[in-house]
Formats: C-alpha cells, structure tokens, sequence
C-alpha cells in the first residue's frame, strides 16, 4: 500500500494562538483561584442540585482535610473551592460524575 504524506501550512490570524487543552484549563482556573458553590456549577455546567450531589457523593476524595480541593462547610461557613484541583478532578472523574448525576 502507498502512502502519501502532505504537509499543509496554516497561518493562524494575529492575536490567535494554540494552546494545550491542561493548559487553557489552567489559565482559566488560575483567573479566580478560589470558587463558590454557584461559580464551579457555571464553570462545569451541571445544575446546583447535581453539584450539591457531587460534593457530597465525592466527599472523601474531595474533602480538603483529607487532601482535597474542597472546604467543606460547618458552623455557617460556606464551601469554597480551589478551582484548578476541582477542574482536573472532574476531567479525570467524568464518566463516573455523570453517573451519580443520573441516579
């Protein structure tokens, strides 16, 4: 079987550049170090109520006393969130955040 190779130069218009996905994910994080309950719901695109599941289905693992991203709230404190560890979280978690969502 032959195969052919074509190289194909593509100039991309001023002010445009690519960037890794991890890497536009982070700058993104890096904008607002630390998210509320309302932010990281507009960041990932779920409803409050899925996220309020999120928090606590994933407590274990996301729990910041337990060396996770996530400051659980006690004596009328809220939960805060860091966001660069909740965004890589659910990036690798996914498939099985998703699933808790459809329970």
């Amino acid at each position: 079987m032959n195969q052919l190779t074509v190289t194909v130069p593509i100039t991309l218009p001023e002010g445009i550049e690519l960037i890794q996905t991890e890497r536009r994910e982070q700058l993104e994080a890096d904008k607002r170090v630390i998210w509320d309950v309302n932010k990281a719901t507009e960041v990932i695109g779920i409803s409050k109520k899925d996220m309020y599941k999120v928090l606590e289905v994933f407590k274990p693992r996301l729990d910041i006393d337990h060396g996770g991203c996530v400051y659980y709230p006690y004596g009328g404190s809220k939960y805060r969130i860091e966001s660069l560890g909740f965004t890589k979280f659910v990036r690798n978690n996914f498939a099985r955040i998703m699933e808790e969502i459809a329970k």
